[in-house]
């Protein structure tokens, strides 16, 4: 009996050394691809990965940012009027703005959000404008849909 327990070890530790480690699985990501159009200059991609600390953003605007300060622009998901996730502060943080294009860019926004919670929402972008002396308001220059 013995030696048949010895063969039985002998074979799960072979097996466990031969056998392929385990696939890690893909990351969830989404998509929102802005289309410059009629009262929404904006013209871009933004990416989305969900990973442990919350949702990394990268992306890229070839069209539609007229100021140069970062701090001028919000970036949030909506879900109606509802802001969702703000990624506003940490795009102001990396944004790196030549009119009218925004250079590709990367960071993590911190959120219990997922990605399922964003999927099929809207991105929408906003710039800070003078509406009078000394008047400004959030006006929106972008927004496109949060697709797989």
């Amino acid at each position: 009996m013995p030696k048949l327990l010895s063969l039985a070890a002998a074979l799960l530790v072979s097996a466990a050394l031969t056998t392929t480690p385990a696939v890690a699985a893909e990351p969830v990501t989404a998509t929102a691809d802005f289309q410059e159009a009629l009262f929404s200059p904006v013209d871009g991609v933004l990416d989305f990965e969900e990973t442990a600390d919350g949702i990394k953003v990268t992306g890229k605007f070839q069209k539609g940012f007229a100021a140069t300060d970062p701090d001028d622009y919000q970036v949030q998901v909506l879900d109606n009027a509802t802001v969702i996730v703000d990624f506003s502060k940490d795009f102001q943080k990396v944004a790196e703005i030549a009119p009218p294009a925004v250079e590709e860019f990367e960071f993590t926004t911190k959120t219990k959000q997922k990605i399922a919670d964003i999927r099929n929402e809207d991105v929408v972008v906003k710039q800070l404008v003078d509406v009078a002396a000394g008047i400004k308001v959030q006006a929106e220059i972008g927004r496109a849909k949060v697709v797989k």
